[in-house]
């Protein structure tokens, strides 16, 4: 009686284990299994930020990425399923990551550096203010450009290359909102105060540069704060005879920035 007893707290104790290990985890959990799934998205180029182990957007984002891309429901949550792939698909990674690290504790990433970790840095320039361009996971003149502004804007050397301090910046910097009123698919152009005919001025008396843009007062207050899909954060400032309804016109720091912007379809958040 009493080994029985004893083998039943066992297999008790066995079976707490072994739900604990295959425990899901996703938003708002803070725990070790996070720090670990963080570990490996890391390593894998999805997840551009510190292993804190608190699983939050960023976190999540990148698990969507994975289930999408290794053809598992994606539902922003790591089971049993999802860990696993992850920890097999690890493996391709870990020597190329050593051999990354042995050239340079410094530069993470560079110029003609493709991957994930590339389109993960790319989001995060274009969500602080500093657009890359295109989001193509290719890290090319257009990111590090972009790279440099970000650079210069936060007072360190502008080498355009992802170094440990750049990284510590970016992953501080404000990313995706969380929160907003309202979205808005609109017709976007790009100005600046170079461009023939325009001013140095908004439209509410502030100089022209990159994170004010010009709408239509009847479909965005001025003085609202938005969200432009590859852009960044902004505040509807100035006003133009032909931004009318569902039009937005971006401003860019140079006329060259604005050509080469061109004409875009984009999701506005309104804050």
């Amino acid at each position: 009686m009493k080994k029985l007893t004893i083998l039943t707290v066992l297999f008790g104790l066995m079976m707490s284990v072994w739900s604990i290990a295959l425990a899901d985890v996703g938003r708002g959990d803070s725990n070790s299994e996070v720090e670990h799934v963080q570990r490996l998205m890391i390593t894998q180029g999805y997840l551009l930020d510190q292993a804190d182990g608190i699983f939050g957007n960023n976190t999540e984002y990148a698990v969507r990425v994975f289930q999408e891309q290794h053809g598992i429901p994606v539902t922003g949550i790591v089971n049993s399923k999802t860990l696993a792939a992850m920890e097999e698909n690890n493996k391709r990674f870990v020597v190329q990551q050593q051999s990354r690290n042995v050239r340079s504790q410094m530069a993470v990433s560079r110029y003609g550096d493709r991957g994930r970790h590339v389109e993960d840095l790319q989001l995060r320039l274009a969500g602080s203010g500093f657009s890359p361009g295109e989001i193509d996971g290719v890290f090319g003149s257009g990111t590090a450009n972009a790279l440099k502004r970000f650079q210069r804007a936060k007072g360190v050397e502008a080498t355009g290359e992802l170094d440990s301090r750049t990284l510590q910046l970016l992953s501080a910097a404000q990313g995706f909102p969380t929160n907003y009123r309202r979205t808005l698919t609109m017709s976007a152009s790009a100005y600046s105060a170079e461009d023939p005919g325009n001013t140095a001025y908004t439209a509410r008396g502030n100089l022209l540069r990159r994170g004010y843009v010009s709408v239509d007062p009847d479909v965005i207050p001025l003085g609202t704060k938005l969200y432009i899909e590859g852009y960044g954060y902004a505040v509807a400032d100035d006003t133009g005879g032909a931004i009318v309804g569902n039009r937005i016109d971006l401003a860019m720091d140079s006329h060259g920035e604005a050509i080469n912007f061109g004409l875009r379809t984009v999701k506005v958040y309104v804050l």
